[in-house]
């Protein structure tokens, strides 16, 4: 009987045991976590600061403080908005263009289809980031030398490029309807120069129909929509935004592990052996920083706007006595009495 016994308090020890070391396991993987995410955000928050203070310059160190940046970075909550205008404009170009496309083609109007639609992909896609994602907001970078000055050379040339690509397509629906009209008059058995719109658009001809400047007009119109998604596809400060996105995704990933955190009554780290204590203390000092920088931030953004409206108001203040002042003297007769 008494065998028995000790073989039943063996195996409820042995379970205790079992459980204990269960929890122990379970408290190390999220003590674990709590130190990925803590470098993580540590790190990525560091990277947001030295960004700040060097304008993302790779070279020569941290700017007088008066240059830093001193706004939080602007850009779109969801990029699907931008990506599915881009995509508009190119089925909506190329299916206007396909059927002027398709009398030049073999196959006709999917010939012509496919034709209208390289010509719309290279004219948008060209014009969003060469002109908009590249250029224009490279030259809003001038503390960035480099970038700057190959923005400010390759911006004329891309939009050389994309005026030449709509000029030479706009020739080629000119130069279609041209061969149309002559071989159902029987006066062109054959033209070689409908092969030869951009020889055409190199000597710089005008267009010969409505539908070729109204094909110009629309190409070029799509090419500044793209441009501007593309110049407000991220904030203008290349680089800022990705840096922003990074630490407030690191700020929030430490925010959830913090949350699964188990805490005693004094809030420390429930974990009977230490591990992990100084970490977790080190997380919420982290934590407890990124939201006050921010909310700092805030404030400073909300107490620059309301100075610029207490400036407009006393200008139009000003300006308001000044015309009343204006319209008394004017009502004044000329002479006393």
């Amino acid at each position: 009987m008494s065998r028995r016994t000790e073989n039943r308090n063996a195996d409820g020890v042995a379970r205790g045991d079992g459980v204990l070391s269960r929890i122990d396991q379970k408290t190390h993987q999220i003590v674990d976590r709590l130190s990925d995410a803590y470098y993580r955000a540590a790190s990525d928050f560091d990277a947001y600061l030295n960004f700040r203070a060097t304008r993302g310059r790779m070279f020569g160190g941290a700017l007088p403080p008066n240059k830093w940046v001193q706004r939080a970075a602007q850009y779109p909550d969801s990029h699907i908005m931008h990506f599915s205008v881009l995509a508009a404009l190119i089925l909506f170009e190329g299916l206007a263009n396909a059927y002027f496309f398709s009398k030049a083609s073999d196959l006709g109007l999917l010939g012509g289809w496919i034709q209208a639609i390289t010509v719309a992909f290279t004219n948008v896609i060209a014009a969003f980031f060469l002109i908009g994602f590249l250029g224009l907001r490279s030259l809003s970078n001038p503390d960035r030398p480099f970038s700057f000055i190959a923005a400010l050379i390759g911006l004329p040339v891309a939009l050389s490029f994309i005026v030449f690509l709509n000029f030479s397509a706009a020739h080629y629906r000119d130069l279609l309807e041209i061969n149309e009209a002559a071989l159902a008059m029987n006066a062109l058995a054959e033209s070689g120069e409908i092969l030869a719109p951009v020889t055409r658009a190199l000597t710089l001809q005008p267009f010969e129909t409505l539908e070729a400047l109204l094909l110009f007009i629309l190409g070029m119109t799509f090419a500044a929509i793209a441009a501007f998604k593309g110049a407000t596809f991220d904030d203008r400060l290349i680089g800022y935004g990705a840096v922003q996105r990074r630490a407030i995704r690191s700020a929030a990933y430490l925010a959830a592990v913090l949350k699964q955190v188990p805490l005693d009554r004094e809030g420390n780290l429930a974990t009977g052996n230490g591990v992990g204590g100084h970490t977790h203390q080190n997380a919420v000092e982290l934590k407890i920083a990124i939201d006050e920088f921010f909310a700092q931030q805030t404030e400073r953004s909300l107490g620059r706007h309301m100075e610029a409206s207490d400036i407009q108001d006393s200008e139009l203040h000003r300006r308001e006595d000044r015309a009343g002042r204006a319209r008394r003297d004017d009502d004044m007769p000329p002479f006393p009495g």
